[in-house]
């Protein structure tokens, strides 16, 4: 008897520690893969124009920068979603979620993304320096750029627990111009 009760906690704890070990490779595989789409994300809005009409007067994502991200997500098979980011300064430009589909949602993304406008933080610089001298410096007078900052997101994906956390990953693209 003294035999078989100790045969069961041996057998429990190595079952303890196989779901903790495929828990810790889930998470891995997961962050890998994330971190994969993130950098092609990065590198296809790197290489796409400024679309500055194509969402609401901002800098959005053309259609031929959707789909190309819309690509490259069926070739890898990714599939986790998550909820953007809520603004944290006004100054900014909102956080955009796009689903894999290529449709704006916000709660349900499997990607977000926010343009910062460069010019914009130029020209604010410019006007500080020039207030003494009283130069006028608008933001025409840089050319258009724009960097993305990126979110997206994986999970700890255990067996037979399913997902229980949601984790973001997050980039920034190199200033494109226009």
């Amino acid at each position: 008897m003294k035999e078989a009760v100790g045969g069961i906690s041996i057998f429990q704890i190595v079952i303890f520690f196989i779901l903790v070990f495929t828990g810790i490779m889930c998470l891995t595989i997961n962050h890998s893969k994330a971190f994969g789409v993130k950098d092609e994300i990065i590198t296809i809005l790197e290489n796409s124009k400024i679309d500055v009409n194509a969402h609401n007067g901002t800098y959005g994502l053309s259609t031929n920068t959707l789909d190309a991200i819309k690509t490259h997500f069926d070739e890898v098979g990714y599939r986790i979603t998550g909820s953007c980011p809520k603004n944290d300064d006004s100054t900014k430009d909102n956080w955009v979620g796009y689903t894999r589909d290529g449709k704006v949602d916000n709660e349900h993304a499997a990607f977000c993304i926010r343009a910062n406008k460069v010019a914009s933080l130029y020209a604010d610089e410019a006007k500080k320096k020039c207030e003494g001298n009283k130069c006028i410096v608008t933001e025409e007078d840089f050319p258009p750029a724009v960097y993305y900052d990126v979110v997206l997101f994986f999970q700890f994906d255990v067996p037979f627990l399913n997902n229980f956390l949601n984790f973001k990953l997050t980039g920034s693209t190199k200033v494109i111009f226009g």
